[in-house]
């Protein structure tokens, strides 16, 4: 079975029900917080644990988001449950998330820095980064000690680098070129 091919059409799936709820957003926020929830051993092995029953995985999903998704979450999560494809979550909640960025010309962005960005210095990223692209900016902000200084921006794949540690290895490569 493509995997991918199931996890895109259950993302469809969901944001055409939640585009015609007018909750498109809400469940993208949703989408946001349960891939970082996935992240975290123990409730990934419940997600792929086959020993636990569909009912009980929706109880401990609804108690722990009770108050934090939305009601169409919640019943696409027990719709999952019951189809055995909760082990797909992390994937459906990526698609979704391109496709409600692509739905609505949304650009993600990711900025990483030594140090740790002021909010003047994110929407000045914002602001020339949608002039550049004609589309509204996600941005995310990283620090990385090991880039030495300056910074590195990616978005939408394109990657510019601007760190002190790459133009560096540069330097050193163009030396060991040279000799």
């Amino acid at each position: 079975m493509n995997t991918n091919r199931v996890t895109v059409r259950y993302a469809k799936a969901l944001y055409a029900y939640a585009a015609d709820e007018k909750k498109a957003e809400a469940v993208s926020k949703d989408m946001q917080l349960l891939s970082k929830a996935v992240k975290i051993p123990d409730f990934r092995n419940m997600l792929e644990n086959p020993v636990i029953f569909p009912s009980k995985k929706t109880a401990v999903f609804n108690e722990l988001f009770k108050t934090k998704v939305d009601t169409i979450t919640k019943n696409f999560f027990k719709l999952l449950t019951e189809n055995k494809r909760e082990i797909y979550l992390e994937a459906i909640a990526r698609n979704y998330i391109d496709i409600y960025r692509k739905n609505n010309n949304i650009k993600a962005a990711n900025l990483t820095t030594v140090f740790v960005a002021d909010d003047k210095l994110k929407k000045d990223i914002i602001k020339i980064l949608s002039e550049q692209f004609k589309s509204d900016i996600e941005l995310n902000v990283d620090t990385d000690k090991d880039i030495t200084g300056g910074f590195v921006l990616t978005v939408d794949g394109m990657q510019y680098d601007a760190s002190i540690s790459t133009k560096l290895k540069e330097i050193k490569k163009e030396m060991l070129e040279a000799q």
